[in-house]
């Protein structure tokens, strides 16, 4: 799969990620095991996971890329 996210997307993925993370475990009682909690703790991690990789499923579903265009 091809890297299909730019720089700001990343960096907003970056930062939301760990975020959701954070307050999926602690706020929405991922730590109990709360389906809510969890489900929020699984989308920290998969816009973690898409701002380390570059890439990501759903923008490629969709025909998305939000990487800058580079100059010929």
């Amino acid at each position: 799969m091809k890297e299909n996210v730019g720089g700001i997307d990343q960096k907003l993925r970056s930062i939301a990620g760990p975020v959701l993370l954070a307050l999926g475990y602690n706020w929405f009682g991922g730590k109990q095991g709360r389906f809510a909690g969890l489900a929020v703790m699984i989308s920290g991690a998969l816009l973690t996971e898409t701002a380390i990789t570059k890439t990501c499923p759903l923008n490629e579903l969709l025909g998305i890329d939000t990487r800058e265009a580079l100059p010929a």
